[in-house]
């Protein structure tokens, strides 16, 4: 197993408490990182204190929990929950932003609602967490930052408009990012896997959509171990000269739909 050395880093996951949020805050701590865990469900997020595996670096890691809406949080909200992290381990090194919701948007039958939130927990919150973070007052330069975008983005699905569309701007979202945070040194990128096994997936819809990808992947389907290794390899220091790129992790998907 590829392994990355996170010691006295420090970042952040929104999303944490579920699917690749939450494998890669896991993995992150196993690498000696400090990680502070955004999510809604705090007892889900404390849960990682404990299911934390041992590391192997020469101090324990530490995750740090905090409850954030990210459809209702405010600037001050991102600079409260950042700024305890911040007073406690010092300036972060980057994060990953991967809250996201998973529903049926059919153009004539959709609820706006719905529509409006699944665009907004990928999309906008995605944009509020990278202004606060970038901030010098919380990060003073060199961050490296992960946007979780999806293969529908290019390859949208029947009744997924809102979702397709919300990761599709992501991608262009980061290229445009890129050229602004370089500023303070900061890299941004976005990884786009194809449906994997999470709790998002386990719907009856999501589950069938879920089958049909699996039958195209050349190398079967994933799950978000398979996703959290490349999303690490772009926060690690190895990855310093990529930035404002989209990085497909589809198990073969793409390729085997054009077999």
């Amino acid at each position: 197993m590829v392994t990355f050395d996170f010691t006295e880093k420090n970042f952040v996951v929104v999303g944490a408490s579920s699917g690749i949020g939450r494998q890669v805050t896991l993995e992150l701590s196993n690498g000696g990182a400090n990680v502070l865990a955004i999510g809604r469900n705090l007892e889900r997020l404390n849960e990682l204190k404990t299911n934390s595996p041992v590391s192997l670096v020469k101090r324990p890691p530490k995750i740090f929990t905090e409850q954030l809406d990210v459809l209702t949080a405010t600037p001050d909200d991102w600079a409260q929950v950042l700024g305890n992290f911040t007073g406690a381990v010092g300036r972060i090194n980057g994060g990953l932003y991967s809250a996201g919701i998973w529903g049926l948007t059919p153009l004539h039958s959709f609820d706006t609602l719905l529509a409006r939130k699944i665009f907004d927990t990928s999309f906008w919150g995605a944009v509020n967490f990278l202004q606060a973070a970038t901030r010098k007052k919380f990060s003073d330069g060199g961050g490296s930052f992960v946007l979780m975008s999806s293969t529908a983005g290019d390859f949208a699905g029947k009744g997924l408009f809102a979702y397709s569309a919300a990761k599709a701007a992501i991608q262009s979202a980061v290229k445009s990012f890129a050229k602004e945070i370089i500023r303070g040194k900061h890299r941004i990128n976005s990884v786009a896997p194809a449906p994997v096994k999470t709790e998002m997936m386990s719907g009856d819809y999501a589950a069938s959509v879920g089958e049909q990808t699996a039958s195209r992947q050349l190398l079967g389907p994933g799950t978000a171990r398979d996703v959290a290794g490349m999303i690490l390899f772009l926060l690690s220091e190895r990855a310093a000269w990529i930035t404002g790129q989209n990085f497909f992790v589809d198990g073969g998907y793409i390729v085997g739909s054009y077999t």
